[in-house]
C-alpha cells in the first residue's frame, strides 16, 4: 500500500502540477488547447480509478480553472477534495480542515470518547487524520460521490455560493451520529 501521508501527497501533487504544466506550457500556441485537453483527461482516467493524488488534483483544477479548458466549479472543487480525503489522500484533509473542524469537535465532545479513543486507537498525532478521512467516507456515500460518474458531468463554471456549502455542510452534520456508531462499534 502506498504511503498517503500529508508530506507524501504534497510532493506527488506538486510533481503532477509541474508536470501538466510544463507539458501544455512547451506546446505551440496552437495546440496548447488539444494538450491541455488530453492533459486533463488523462488525470481524470486516473481519479476515476480512485487515485487519491488525481483527485486531490483535479480539486486543484476546478479550483483555480486550468487554461482556458476547464472554468473554474466550487462545487466539484469540494467533491473531488472530499473523494481525495475519503480515499486516504492525507493531504486533502489538512486543506478541508477548517470544514472538518465541526464534526471532529463534536465527535471529541462525545461523553464516551475516551473510550474511542482507546478502542480505535487513536492519537493525538493520528486522530486529525483518522476523523477526517472517516468523515469524508460517509460524506461522499451521503452525497454518492463517485469519480466516474464526477468526470462525466458537463464543465460549467461555478463560483462558490452558500447554497452548494450548505449541501456539504448538512452531509457534514448528518454523517456525525453515523461516525461516532461506527467508531463505538
Amino acid at each position: 500500500m502506498e504511503n498517503y501521508s500529508s508530506e507524501n501527497c504534497q510532493q506527488a501533487f506538486m510533481a503532477l502540477r509541474e508536470k501538466t504544466q510544463k507539458k501544455i506550457r512547451k506546446a505551440s500556441i496552437l495546440e496548447r488547447d488539444d494538450v491541455a485537453i488530453d492533459t486533463f483527461s488523462d488525470i481524470c482516467l486516473d481519479a476515476a480509478k480512485n487515485d487519491p493524488i488525481a483527485q486531490d488534483y483535479l480539486a486543484y483544477i476546478f479550483k483555480k480553472g486550468f487554461f482556458d479548458v476547464v472554468p473554474v466549479n466550487y462545487e466539484k472543487y469540494m467533491q473531488w477534495q472530499i473523494l481525495a480525503a475519503a480515499n486516504g489522500n492525507q493531504f486533502a484533509v489538512d486543506k478541508l480542515a477548517l470544514f472538518l473542524n465541526f464534526a471532529i469537535g463534536e465527535i471529541i465532545a462525545a461523553e464516551d470518547i475516551t473510550y474511542i479513543i482507546k478502542r480505535n486507537n487513536l492519537t493525538e498525532e493520528n486522530y486529525q487524520y483518522v476523523l477526517g478521512r472517516l468523515i469524508c467516507e460517509a460524506i461522499a456515500d451521503e452525497l454518492r460521490l463517485d469519480a466516474e460518474m464526477l468526470i462525466k458531468e458537463e464543465l460549467t463554471h461555478k463560483e462558490f455560493d452558500s447554497k452548494s456549502m450548505r449541501n456539504f455542510d448538512r452531509a457534514r452534520n448528518f454523517v456525525i451520529g453515523k461516525i461516532l456508531k461506527f467508531l463505538r462499534n
